[in-house]
């Protein structure tokens, strides 16, 4: 779970780098899919360990 988080981290700041000159909406369409995905991670990872997955 560690390598996913910090593969979002990378994901995030690449994101935030490209995203500068961007409207402020899509910076906040960015940020709401990021969390999205975060979520995903750590529900896919939880009904792993919990070997439903």
């Amino acid at each position: 779970m560690t390598q996913a988080i910090m593969n979002i981290e990378r994901a995030v700041s690449g994101i935030e780098a490209k995203s500068l000159n961007a409207s402020r909406g899509v910076r906040l369409a960015i940020g709401f899919g990021i969390v999205a995905a975060s979520y995903a991670v750590v529900v896919i990872e939880g009904l792993h360990g919990a070997g439903l997955v």
